[in-house]
């Protein structure tokens, strides 16, 4: 994507992406549907979420998606309000197998998205809309 800034056209730079999620096969799930939007970029993946607490420290993420199972001692929904800490302009997607956690990510504000793994159709639509992208161009 391309601005006009002054008569000159300048690319935009891309909304960057952490991913915490410990199971490789999702790992690639993720990247394979953000790659289907040249607005995104994966920065880092983290397979815990203390990596996760790192990463976002040193990326600045606009958004992360994080699943709650993660290798190491924090779940997601633990991590999540430390993460926004670390990156409070960065949309937290609650990206997880788990239905039954729904309602403790509806109520944790740190959390602005909950999606079941089921549903990895609407990741990347819903990342589009909470960094107000929509849809790419066609």
């Amino acid at each position: 994507m391309v601005v006009e800034h002054a008569g000159v056209a300048e690319p935009r730079p891309k909304k960057i992406l952490v991913v915490i999620e410990d199971d490789p096969d999702v790992q690639s799930l993720i990247e394979a549907i953000f790659s289907m939007d040249s607005r995104f970029t994966v920065a880092r993946m983290a397979e815990s979420a203390e990596d996760a607490l790192e990463a976002a420290q040193a990326t600045a993420p606009e958004i992360i998606v994080l699943d709650h199972g993660l290798s190491g001692e924090l779940t997601g929904l633990d991590a999540a309000p430390r993460l926004k800490e670390l990156a409070p302009q960065a949309k937290i997607i609650l990206f997880t197998a788990h239905a039954e956690l729904q309602a403790r990510a509806d109520d944790e504000p740190a959390i602005d998205a909950f999606l079941l793994k089921t549903e990895s159709a609407q990741l990347l639509p819903v990342a589009q809309q909470l960094t107000g992208l929509g849809a790419p161009p066609s």
